[in-house]
């Protein structure tokens, strides 16, 4: 049996048509022009609902260390405008939490920062190698304080700056450009503790 199909006939859903033959009735294309809005409204729905979570910083990663659980935020998935974090890839592998960062050898990497350098944030994850995303608090960008790292004892309320290796020292009085960071809110009595900071970034010449 030889079978040719109109060039006129369309398809709409699972029925075919050709002229007024097998037609669909009236209700069925209802039923079908219902089901297509409530996917497309499900669709869009969805969209927003991301797009939301990624304004709010909601979208993470989990990780486990030690039995606990991490919360890296991953705050560029859409590209534009960060708030207060922003995601980089590690310049080489970060052994401790809470140090300051610099701009890293490319536009989407960062690196531990020295007493000398210029710090855009703390970053606030570990790395285990080279290209490990991490989570920078951006100094100037943040509504909460910031857990910095001291390099040695620091008095409640004096104003800090970096030290080496990504640490946090007592702004110094000395000649020269000093790169003032936060207010320590805690004191800090021995090197490697962790003290809460009200962050601000501000250079201080004398």
């Amino acid at each position: 049996m030889n079978f040719l199909a109109p060039a006129r006939d369309e398809c709409l859903g699972n029925v075919w048509r050709e002229g007024n033959q097998n037609k669909p009735k009236k209700g069925e294309l209802i039923v079908m022009k219902s089901t297509l809005m409530r996917r497309a409204l499900a669709t869009l729905v969805a969209a927003a609902r991301v797009r939301w979570q990624q304004r709010q910083a909601k979208l993470h990663n989990v990780r486990k260390r030690n039995g606990s659980v991490e919360t890296v935020l991953l705050a560029n998935i859409a590209e534009g405008t960060h708030d207060g974090n922003i995601t980089k890839g590690a310049d080489a592998a970060i052994t401790e939490r809470f140090l300051l960062g610099k701009i890293g050898s490319a536009s989407d990497r960062v690196a531990v920062a020295g007493a000398a350098d210029t710090p855009i944030g703390v970053i606030t994850d570990e790395a285990a190698g080279t290209g490990d995303l991490v989570n920078v608090a951006l100094l100037g960008a943040r509504t909460s304080t910031l857990r910095m790292v001291a390099s040695g004892a620091i008095s409640q309320g004096a104003l800090v700056e970096p030290a080496a290796s990504g640490r946090v020292q007592t702004l110094g009085v000395g000649a020269g450009t000093h790169h003032v960071v936060g207010r320590a809110l805690d004191a800090a009595t021995n090197a490697g503790d962790v003290i809460e900071v009200d962050p601000f970034y501000f250079l201080r010449v004398i």
